[in-house]
């Protein structure tokens, strides 16, 4: 299950809105969201609705995508995909195109756990979304943090796409300019992909 309500975040939730009748509940969140004293109730309540969240918080949740607190934009896209699973990959998939969504690194984490195991549409976004940023990735200079939840979805998908394989066969041209981080993580994730990739390194040819 994509990103799961922590033990010790219900325990936050419960202290927060101790005062007011706490509920575990959709509605009650809900109602803590539309009527909030401040963004820290939005902020919990969206965070809350991965424990009692259906469909209907959706739509809600959607419109704080664009909500002046950053926490409560990275959280309330989690949030989307937890509800949503699979259903919820268009949306994601918009939000990592949207210029109005500047939290790129959570729109891609989001897919990468739980998108439509399909691929569609989320490849041709992720794909779209690295072409328009790929002088950054290329020099390592990626802020958004979206590179390595974004290889390794197209790793997993690259049987559905010539594009994401090419995508791929690429990454030996500029494997030296990532992170370090970056290289050891692709290294847990996708070893199979980064073992032909430092191969490839290794002899001086491109795959």
């Amino acid at each position: 299950m994509p990103f799961p309500l922590e033990p010790h975040s219900e325990e936050t939730i419960e202290k927060h809105f101790r005062n007011r009748g706490f509920l575990w509940t959709e509605e009650y969140l809900l109602s803590a969201i539309a009527n909030a004293r401040s963004k820290y109730d939005v902020y919990w309540a969206a965070i809350g609705l991965r424990k009692v969240g259906t469909d209907r918080a959706i739509p809600v949740l959607c419109t704080l995508l664009t909500y002046p607190m950053q926490d409560v934009k990275c959280v309330a896209i989690l949030t989307i995909g937890h509800i949503g699973r699979e259903n919820s990959t268009p949306i994601l998939a918009e939000a990592l195109l949207s210029p109005a969504y500047r939290e790129k690194g959570y729109a891609m984490w989001a897919i990468a756990d739980a998108a439509d195991e399909r691929a569609v549409p989320a490849v041709p976004a992720v794909l779209a979304h690295l072409k328009k940023n790929r002088s950054k990735i290329r020099r390592g200079k990626d802020s958004s943090g979206v590179l390595v939840d974004a290889v390794s979805y197209l790793a997993k998908h690259r049987h559905l796409s010539a594009d994401a394989q090419k995508f791929l066969d690429e990454i030996p041209t500029y494997w030296h300019m990532l992170g370090e981080g970056e290289r050891k993580e692709l290294s847990k994730r996708v070893p199979d992909l980064v073992e032909q990739i430092e191969s490839a390194q290794g002899d001086g040819t491109k795959r």
